[in-house]
């Protein structure tokens, strides 16, 4: 099956919502990769996913989530099997395309990796393999992991540390790193938060663990991760700075609120046929 193409009308993601009835059998992980103008480095990168999957012989469908892009980026990867590609019209922000591949996905895992280049998708491979053993909630990459490796400029590396910091003294999560896109979560887990979550930008990754930890959700687990130098350039600029401390403080007076408390416990999912 080559990559199917899905137009979307630009509408709020409050609604989209994950059901667990949607799962199936022949998909044991799903990948969302949302992207908003990455040039080339997309078609590198659903390749390399793609490739890594299908040698891990893992059951897989990709949905790569296109934010608005207007540099034809979304028809590059026609003639990829087990790739559905879904087009916003109007672009809306990383989170608002994470809500749209996540209501289309049907695996019992479901991931989620930057397009840009800057990490292997192999990685989700590793994590798949711990997910599966641990049976864990959240599997995601930790750049502050002793094990990891990073290629990111100085400039970055600080914007990540004085985020983390501020993260750690507004929600005293037990999580080093929260923004870096790549993590694989369990499905009936994300069921369970995702209709809480009302981020559409960079503190997407942020709400996900906050909304987790308020629903009791305490089985997170950190791995390592190599970072290289991002192929289509970087998407860290004053303005997305600002408006993700912005909406960090969003967060917080939401969890005060008690917005974050679900309604009823995770069912646990049926074990996924090898």
């Amino acid at each position: 099956m080559n990559a199917t193409l899905e137009l979307l009308p630009t509408a709020g993601t409050d609604n989209l919502s994950l059901n667990w009835e949607q799962t199936t059998a022949d998909v044991e992980l799903t990948v969302v990769v949302p992207f908003y103008n990455p040039g080339p480095a997309l078609r590198r990168t659903v390749e390399r996913l793609v490739a890594c999957l299908t040698d891990a012989r893992v059951a897989f469908e990709v949905i790569a989530v296109s934010d608005g892009s207007t540099d034809g980026s979304a028809q590059t990867l026609g003639g990829l099997a087990g790739v559905r590609v879904i087009d916003i019209p109007i672009n809306q922000g990383k989170g608002a395309a994470l809500h749209r591949g996540f209501a289309s996905a049907r695996g019992a895992w479901i991931g989620f990796v930057d397009a840009d280049g800057d990490i292997d998708p192999q990685h989700l491979v590793d994590y798949l393999a711990v997910a599966r053993t641990g049976g864990h909630a959240v599997v995601y990459a930790d750049k502050r992991h002793a094990g990891s490796v990073s290629g990111a400029s100085g400039f970055r590396k600080l914007v990540s540390v004085s985020y983390s910091t501020l993260v750690t003294g507004l929600f005293g999560l037990d999580v080093r790193d929260t923004q870096t896109g790549c993590k694989i979560v369990r499905r009936d887990v994300l069921a369970t938060v995702l209709p809480r979550l009302r981020e559409r930008r960079f503190a997407f990754d942020l709400e996900l663990f906050v909304a987790a930890g308020a629903a009791g959700i305490d089985d997170l687990k950190a791995l390592p991760v190599r970072l290289e130098e991002r192929v289509a350039g970087s998407t860290v600029t004053t303005k997305s700075i600002v408006r993700t401390i912005r909406d960090t403080f969003v967060i917080y007076g939401r969890l005060r609120d008690n917005h974050y408390r679900p309604t009823a416990a995770p069912a646990r999912p049926l074990a996924h046929a090898a």
